[in-house]
């Protein structure tokens, strides 16, 4: 037994209840004899430090070369010259019922072709090396973004379209040598230079439509309306200035003055009191 006045007791108190004493800090484990244990010798040992790893900068948009792949890039190429296929599928079916009106679309003419294998070969086998240089330019050289200004779109546009007449004109290299040798080198001229340039203009030209188309398609909003009163929707955001209504509703009112609701006291330590006399004893049970 202790009495009140122990020293011992009243350092104990005194610890106890943080009259200004500091407490021992809990003692570390010893590290174990063996080795290979969670305390073995160079297991804490930090690694070598790694500098952190530059954020990728983006291409500036309103650049003319902006190479790289994805699938934005590979959709506007492919909406920009599917759509330039499908201008010249149109045009020529509309020849091809014109001048089918005169001449049976499968009778043989000319060099012994018909209507209709002029007609696959007008739109589909001959400007096939354009479309393919025009798409492969617009999706990895010169994309059609939705970050870029239409001018600089359209001046991808061109350089795809030029991409497609060098295409052409390489084509024309191997069909023309071959033509060289039964009707001369007028033919390589021909089919390097003169064919190239006079389907490949026309075709920029169309390109620059279609680019336009898809640019514009890129940009537009994605998703449907939204119902009225969604989230995000005018109307539906609380000014900065409204004051939320009152949680504590005052209390009835006796002769025309309102009564202060009474809240009850919180104690000051979450619950535990302080002894009244910590130098004292303890508590009689």
């Amino acid at each position: 037994m202790s009495n009140p006045g122990d020293p011992q007791r009243s350092q104990q108190d005194r610890g106890y209840y943080g009259a200004g004493w500091s407490q021992p800090a809990p003692s570390q484990p010893a590290p174990p004899s063996q080795p290979g244990g969670p305390y073995a010798a160079g297991s804490y040992a930090p690694g070598p430090y790694a500098p952190p790893r530059p954020p990728r900068q983006q291409g500036d948009p309103r650049r003319a070369w902006a190479p790289g792949a994805s699938v934005t890039n590979t959709a506007g190429a492919l909406i920009a010259v599917v759509s330039l296929v499908l201008v010249e599928f149109v045009s020529g079916m509309i020849g091809l019922i014109g001048t089918s009106l005169v001449v049976h679309p499968f009778s043989t003419y000319g060099t012994g072709g018909s209507l209709v294998s002029g007609f696959v070969t007008g739109v589909f086998l001959a400007p096939f090396p354009f479309y393919a240089g025009a798409f492969l330019a617009l999706a990895f050289l010169t994309p059609i973004a939705r970050r870029s200004p239409l001018p600089t779109v359209l001046l991808r546009a061109v350089l795809a379209g030029a991409a497609g007449t060098i295409a052409l004109a390489l084509v024309g290299v191997f069909t023309g040598s071959v033509g060289a040798i039964r009707s001369g080198g007028a033919r390589l001229v021909i089919d390097v230079f003169t064919t190239p340039l006079q389907n490949g203009v026309p075709f920029t030209v169309m390109l620059l439509a279609t680019s336009t188309a898809a640019w514009l398609w890129l940009g537009r909003p994605r998703g449907g309306r939204r119902a009225p009163g969604a989230p995000g929707t005018p109307g539906t955001v609380r000014p900065a200035d409204a004051v939320p209504p009152a949680t504590v509703q005052p209390a009835a009112s006796q002769h025309g003055v309102p009564q202060q609701p009474t809240v009850p006291p919180v104690p000051p330590y979450g619950g535990q009191q302080p002894p009244t006399n910590p130098w004292g004893g303890p508590a009689p049970r």
